[in-house]
């Protein structure tokens, strides 16, 4: 049998998720990553990536400011760097890449900063930002997509790189590729 829980507990049902790093300019040259899970695709065509971040966070108004931002997915190996930039306030500690160990570099259509060590990155333009409750969804067209050769067949290799998941409560997990169900009819 189920039992009811608080309705605020939401959240931590849905997990796992993947989790990003967010990448904004703060429009002086320094980049900023924020750790999301609140990411997600909206559409093929055109093709559509929003991500949903509150207000209180500088990286939201990095974002409006900037018109764009990078979805950057990082492997198992860098959880240690993706829990300093999701721990790490950008306006309390503007190096807080580097203390997270992480290299940018800049994409190559939009020139926004972009993780070096993540598996694959989109470079994304925002067309529409949505209120919605305590966040602002910013809705984004990809413009670039950029990874590893860790892909076959259209799909993540499982065996090559693991992704970072989040769990809730400062715990992460990946996936076990022998686990996978396919060909069902």
């Amino acid at each position: 049998m189920k039992s009811r829980l608080d309705v605020s507990s939401f959240y931590s049902v849905v997990n796992p998720r993947s989790v990003a790093l967010i990448t904004s300019d703060a429009g002086d040259g320094r980049a900023n990553a924020m750790a999301a899970t609140w990411h997600t695709p909206l559409s093929f065509d055109p093709p559509l990536y929003g991500v949903s971040i509150s207000p209180k966070r500088a990286t939201h108004d990095m974002v409006k400011r900037g018109k764009g931002y990078g979805v950057n997915l990082l492997p198992m190996e860098m959880v240690r760097s993706i829990h300093v930039c999701g721990r790490t306030s950008f306006s309390e500690n503007p190096d807080k890449l580097a203390k997270a160990g992480l290299s940018v570099f800049r994409g190559p259509v939009l020139g926004l900063p972009l993780i070096k060590e993540a598996y694959a990155c989109l470079e994304v333009r925002v067309v529409k930002e949505v209120e919605v409750g305590d966040h602002t969804l910013f809705v984004g067209e990809v413009v670039s997509v950029l990874a590893e050769d860790v892909y076959s067949g259209g799909l993540l290799d499982l065996g090559r790189m693991r992704p970072s998941l989040y769990r809730g409560k400062d715990r992460y997990i990946t996936v076990d590729p022998d686990s996978e169900v396919y060909g069902l009819d």
